[in-house]
């Protein structure tokens, strides 16, 4: 006796959790707001409230059925057996209005085609009921024609037994949820994008960041900012080049030496321009002797007269060979130009060489200003304008930038000790002397230029790091 209201109990409490699966599935489905996520919640999530094996859902609006959403797949293999067969029944069964078990005589009785039925016993291999259920949005027109179908099969007849109640709730709360999102999709754009359940999904955070990378592209300006390397060297080259070709016989100073103005620092060997100048001597007094000798001849023997003018010719020689003689004495002795600090080098190697004329002997450090010498990449050379800045670094300061004012510029790129085309920038620096500056410190100087916009400033150095590949 105790066995059957047991037995009505149980009734009763499937009937209680079938419908509660049922309200809690039409609640779900209105909380999708696009069509193919709505397509794939009712495919996947129907079976809590209806078991069922497999589930299709098809949009017929266009007038040609298209599977947009198959239970247990993430997306739709539109080139399957499986989906072709279904989207086949879907088009003839497009006129179907009620909720239908897809059996023959059913089929016959609604007149469907021959693809309708061939694509029915495709499916009735692996499964024991088919029911078609239509979808019309809530408040769509009696007159137009039905735009989904939702394809259910079972393989458990217990199921299907129950299958026409149960498809018949569930797809009341479809009709309204999809209506709900067919509408939406046909709601302003402005009214979409202030959904605010919408705010913070990936998607939308992505959109956002994109935007706003391209705002800031547009609007944000950015200087010109490239680095060079520099150093310290005098307002004033005073280096010493060789006059002419000999030979060094003394170096006065070494290398570090403070030397003053006019001190003697590089001896040329002159022993053999010495001899030169007393045999110039020599041949100009031999010369002027026999000139003043036929001189007075030719005053009572005409033929002389001649040799008069070619011996004032060897007199004139004579003269320009003295004179050339005592201007390589003269220059043999290089002095300082100024006061300051002497750089030879390797002094030990520049005596007894020699040299050609122009190369350089000696660098003269002098106590004037200092400069900073800037050697810029030509490829960076779009930064120099009248307005850009420069921060100098030095290496044993890294710390706070040296203030420095651009005040001449190359007027060509040089080819660098480092193989490289450089414009040669020079920087004056502001109150060297409070900076404890020496000769030939380095460092690294920042060059910035005019601002340009945030986008072409990513654009050029991508595109100078692609042509180094």
């Amino acid at each position: 006796m105790s066995e059957a209201p047991n037995r009505d109990i149980l009734f009763l409490r499937g009937k209680l959790n079938a419908l509660s699966a049922v309200i809690r599935l039409g609640h779900e489905s209105f909380t999708r707001t696009e069509l193919a996520d709505w397509a794939a919640h009712v495919v996947n999530n129907s079976v809590l409230a209806l078991p069922y094996n497999r589930a299709a859902l098809a949009d017929l609006r266009s007038g040609t059925a298209r599977v947009i959403a198959v239970s247990g797949a993430p997306q739709v293999n539109s080139t399957s057996e499986y989906v072709i067969e279904v989207q086949r029944l879907f088009q003839s069964c497009r006129r179907v209005e009620a909720i239908t078990a897809l059996i023959p005589e059913k089929m016959t009785e609604l007149g469907i085609d021959r693809n309708g039925m061939e694509a029915r016993e495709y499916l009735a291999a692996s499964a024991k009921a088919i029911f078609l259920v239509p979808l019309r949005p809530t408040g769509l027109p009696p007159e137009e024609p039905t735009p989904f179908f939702y394809l259910v099969e079972f393989d458990d007849g217990e199921s299907a037994s129950i299958a026409p109640a149960m498809l018949a709730l569930l797809r009341e709360s479809y009709q309204e949820s999809l209506a709900h999102v067919l509408n939406r999709r046909r709601l302003p754009l402005v009214r979409r994008v202030i959904d605010r359940r919408k705010w913070f999904r990936p998607s939308r955070v992505l959109l956002y960041l994109l935007v706003l990378f391209v705002l800031a592209s547009v609007l944000v300006r950015v200087p010109q900012t490239v680095s060079a390397e520099f150093s310290v060297v005098p307002e004033t080259e005073l280096i010493s080049y060789a006059p002419f070709e000999g030979v060094i016989a003394e170096c006065r100073f070494r290398s570090g030496d403070r030397v003053k103005q006019g001190e003697e620092v590089v001896v040329f060997d002159t022993e053999e321009r010495t001899f030169n100048l007393n045999a110039a001597r020599n041949e100009f007094a031999h010369v002027s002797a026999q000139l003043e000798l036929i001189a007075r001849q030719s005053f009572s023997d005409p033929a002389k007269r001649g040799q008069v003018r070619l011996l004032e010719l060897q007199k004139e020689k004579a003269a320009i060979e003295i004179a050339r003689n005592q201007w390589y004495l003269e220059q043999s002795v290089i002095r300082a130009a100024a006061d300051g600090v002497i750089d030879l080098g390797e002094e030990e190697k520049l005596e007894g060489r020699a040299v050609r004329p122009g190369e350089r002997l000696f660098e003269l450090l002098g106590d004037g200003k200092l400069v900073a010498e800037i050697e810029l990449d030509e490829r960076n050379a779009s930064v120099l304008r009248e307005d850009c800045t420069l921060a100098l670094y030095l290496h044993t300061r890294p710390e706070s930038p040296l203030p420095g004012r651009l005040i001449s510029v190359s007027p060509k790129p040089v080819l660098t000790a480092k193989r490289t085309y450089c414009y040669v920038l020079r920087a004056e620096l502001s109150d060297p002397a409070s900076t404890e500056l020496f000769y030939g410190m380095r460092g690294i100087a920042r060059v910035a230029g005019p601002r340009v916009s945030l986008g072409y400033y990513l654009f050029r150095h991508l595109v100078l790091w692609f042509r180094q590949l």
